[in-house]
């Protein structure tokens, strides 16, 4: 079917100025997306190629007076490369549905159900696909491969041969203690710089409220004001997420991780599309991204934890 061009018109500029709430709205209706959304950021090339932030660099000591400094090139690695990765929401309007929603207002009801239903399901999916994400293709990389176990090789470095490039992972099963946890935050922490977000799924986060004295229950207004139930741990908010692994707890650093965009498509709406055998009309809104991270060590997770 021909689809009247008023309505496509209609149709195109409503979603489009819709788009900007669904990112917002994606971005701040899960833990793990709202901590993410500061650390979005605009990357292109056929790679992405992120620097390493890491002390490494050879040319550093002490001298006396006249003493040559070393000037030796850095021939280590200086850089984690990831492959871009794919997502896409589709939205699609049939004939009938037009027909049965003239009008202005009707068209724009129609549009924000079906974009709220869109929204919905992208938060789930992507919010999952960033906790267990295996960075092989088409999936996208998760904490369970940048903090977790499931992959020695992340960012194309191996870490089973670059030891420098491996998080802290606990994983014995058992019941969470505090002294666990504190071997968690610990591990990673460097001078002043510490774990910035934990998070874990409703167990673990039960597992600690119950280790912790009423009185020395702090929230974080920030997580609060989000929305987001949320205790403290050593300066860091602790916060559960539904789609987190299971028995897996989580301290990461948000410094030395990055949502990577590729600067055109992000939330970018294709043309419409029109099967020349339905009577339905198609819009793909994509993604081009990937989570990175520019230093592994930053991090540390538990990945056996038990009920108690």
């Amino acid at each position: 079917m021909a689809f009247p061009a008023d309505y496509a018109q209609v149709l195109a500029v409503t979603i489009a100025n819709y788009i900007p709430k669904l990112e917002d709205n994606i971005f701040t209706s899960k833990p793990l997306l709202y901590i993410l959304k500061p650390r979005i950021e605009s990357f292109h090339g056929t790679k992405i190629v992120q620097p390493l932030l890491y002390a490494a660099a050879p040319n550093v000591g002490a001298y006396v007076e006249t003493d040559t400094f070393a000037t030796a090139a850095n021939t280590g690695i200086s850089a984690a490369e990831f492959d871009w990765r794919q997502y896409y929401g589709l939205t699609h309007f049939t004939g009938l549905e037009l027909a049965k929603n003239t009008g202005k207002q009707a068209i724009l009801s129609l549009v924000s159900a079906r974009m709220k239903q869109l929204e919905m399901t992208i938060s789930e999916n992507l919010n999952t696909m960033l906790f267990n994400g295996t960075g092989t293709s088409p999936q996208w990389s998760g904490l369970d491969q940048i903090v977790g176990t499931i992959d020695n090789t992340v960012g194309n470095i191996d870490s089973t041969t670059y030891t420098w490039w491996e998080s802290y992972v606990y994983a014995t099963a058992t019941t969470l203690t505090l002294a666990i946890a504190r071997r968690l935050y610990n591990t990673p922490s460097d001078g002043n710089e510490h774990p910035t977000h934990i998070i874990s799924d409703l167990h673990e986060f039960e597992a600690y409220e119950n280790l912790i004295d009423d009185n020395a229950r702090f929230l974080d207004p920030k997580m609060a004001d989000a929305g987001f139930q949320s205790l403290m741990f050593k300066g860091a908010p602790w916060v559960y997420d539904v789609s987190a692994t299971a028995a897996h707890l989580y301290m990461i650093n948000t410094k030395y991780l990055t949502l990577a965009k590729l600067n055109d498509v992000w939330f970018k709406a294709s043309d419409w599309l029109y099967p020349t055998n339905a009577d339905i009309m198609y819009k793909h809104i994509r993604l081009y991204g990937n989570l990175i991270c520019s230093n592994r060590k930053k991090h540390s997770c538990a990945t056996a934890l038990t009920d108690a």
